[in-house]
């Protein structure tokens, strides 16, 4: 009878948990559409509010906004390791709510502070910063209750992300650019600008609109997110009567976090006393009983501090960083570009919706082979995929024949295979632990925002954009330099629990 009442109260309780879980990912997808709405309006819309900064200054050209972009990392990947003390100060929902709030006030201020270069970029650094610390809450939640398919759960809402992007790139280029009206201001490098005040009158009230938005949105959905409660992650797992002892079939969590343990075999049962499920457990491989060396917490009970220690931080940060430049260089000039050749701008914003879409699925893909295969050798094919990614996206407007067809292609590849920074997020919660993952996650991210600001201040000051080309070639060598470092990076293996 104890055993069949047990069965009972396990069934009830993952009935509330899987209702939990959906919860949780719906409320953090949403959380995610409207950040990637946000912060990707400043990579999406280079061009007109570019544009709409030229009327007080026309020496601005997109070398001036590929800083700006720079600082919006740094403060979106550098900085987000205030999120992981935020996170433990002040608790998830608490720090997800206020950031929501300074979220929706920053972007509405940029309707009088994209008149001027310096308060614009201070605006968008701030709306930034508090993007990356809803995501990092999202993400510490999710990876939480993810379980044993973090790469699943983290795809779901980064896929989220992708379709923020894609669906407010379009709305905001009917909003901004209704009548599809061509560039008709050039600079000395040939680069175009929108000069109709048809489309300058509207860039305001744009991100007035969107900072209303993103507060009836992000608030009230903020107050869903919470991580499982104690309680829950004690007893949550099924038992079958045997003598003495109970085997636990389905393991989700006994105090320790089995994804790090050293399990020789695929099949593993976990045995604890029917008295105390707290108990220390045992693993029987193959019919021996052996004992566990998972201690409570596991792997997981290492300080933040000692991750500067391990080789595998550094190896990640540098190949992250590699990633990271070529995916914020693509996204953010894929129509400076593409205006160069296609004088059709929403036919770049189509290529921008297939490239959003790609890069959503892509993330659904690499997070489910990350629950499956091991990080590393993930991540070296997704360097090598990034190199000829890159060259076939230059080229590819060289083209005698339909370059058109040919760019919206390549640029779509890029996202499919770019959608692979994922992967350094789930590898995080395998090389490093959970506990304290939220500051672990910002410091892996610090050095991609430091990143792409260096590679910013280089395209600034060398004026690189004279020859795009250049822009380009530098991005497959970082990809080839980040295929030589990710080979020296642990290979860790992937345990699979029965």
């Amino acid at each position: 009878c104890l055993f069949h009442e047990l069965s009972y109260y396990n069934e009830y309780k993952s009935y509330l948990r899987n209702m939990k879980r959906i919860l949780m990912i719906v409320a953090g997808c949403i959380c995610n559409i409207m950040i990637s709405a946000v912060f990707g309006a400043f990579g999406t819309h280079v061009p007109y509010f570019l544009s709409y900064l030229r009327l007080n200054n026309p020496a601005l050209k997109y070398s001036d906004v590929a800083l700006l972009v720079a600082l919006n990392n740094v403060a979106f990947n550098t900085l987000s390791w205030c999120s992981g003390f935020m996170i433990r100060s002040l608790g998830v929902k608490a720090t997800a709510t206020f950031s929501s709030i300074l979220l929706s006030v920053c972007t509405s201020a940029c309707y009088f502070g994209v008149a001027n270069y310096w308060p614009f970029v201070f605006l968008t650094s701030s709306v930034a910063f508090f993007s990356a610390v809803i995501q990092a809450s999202i993400i510490v939640v999710c990876m939480e209750w993810g379980k044993r398919h973090k790469g699943v759960a983290i795809g779901i809402i980064s896929f989220s992300e992708s379709i923020g992007s894609t669906l407010f790139s379009i709305l905001g280029t009917v909003a901004i650019n209704p009548h599809n009206f061509p560039t008709n201001v050039y600079d000395e490098d040939g680069n175009g600008y929108f000069g109709q005040p048809e489309i300058l009158y509207r860039i305001p009230y744009y991100f007035l609109g969107l900072g209303l938005l993103s507060l009836v949105t992000l608030l009230p959905t903020s107050l869903f997110i919470q991580m499982p409660p104690p309680e829950e992650e004690e007893t949550e797992f099924l038992i079958e009567e045997s003598d003495d002892i109970a085997y636990v079939r389905s393991v989700r969590s006994l105090n320790c976090d089995l994804s790090h343990a050293s399990i020789p075999d695929y099949r593993t049962v976990l045995t604890i006393s029917q008295t105390s499920h707290k108990t220390k457990p045992s693993i029987i491989v193959d019919g021996e009983l052996e004992d566990s060396d998972i201690s409570e917490g596991g792997k997981d009970d290492f300080h933040w501090s000692k991750i500067f220690l391990m080789s595998d931080f550094y190896v990640i940060t540098i190949v992250y960083s590699a990633t990271k430049i070529c995916r914020t260089i693509l996204n953010t000039f894929y129509k400076a570009y593409g205006l160069t050749v296609i004088k059709n701008d929403q036919f770049l914003t189509t290529i921008a919706v297939l490239s959003n879409f790609s890069n959503a699925f892509g993330r659904l893909i690499w997070g489910a082979l990350s629950d499956k295969i091991r990080s590393k050798h993930l991540i070296i094919f997704a360097s090598i995929l990034g190199v000829a990614a890159i060259e076939a996206t230059y080229y590819s407007l060289f083209s005698p024949y339909v370059p058109h067809i040919l760019y919206m292609i390549t640029i779509a590849l890029d996202g499919m295979v770019f959608a692979s920074q994922i992967l350094f997020t789930t590898s995080l919660y395998t090389y490093f632990g959970k506990k304290d993952f939220a500051i672990k996650y910002g410091l892996v991210r610090a050095g991609p925002g430091l990143a792409v600001l260096g590679f910013s201040f280089l395209m600034k000051y060398v004026d690189i954009f004279e020859e795009w080309k250049v822009v380009y070639h530098s991005m497959s060598i970082i990809c080839v330099c980040s295929v030589i470092v990710s080979i020296g990076l642990k290979s860790q293996k992937v345990a699979v629990i029965d």
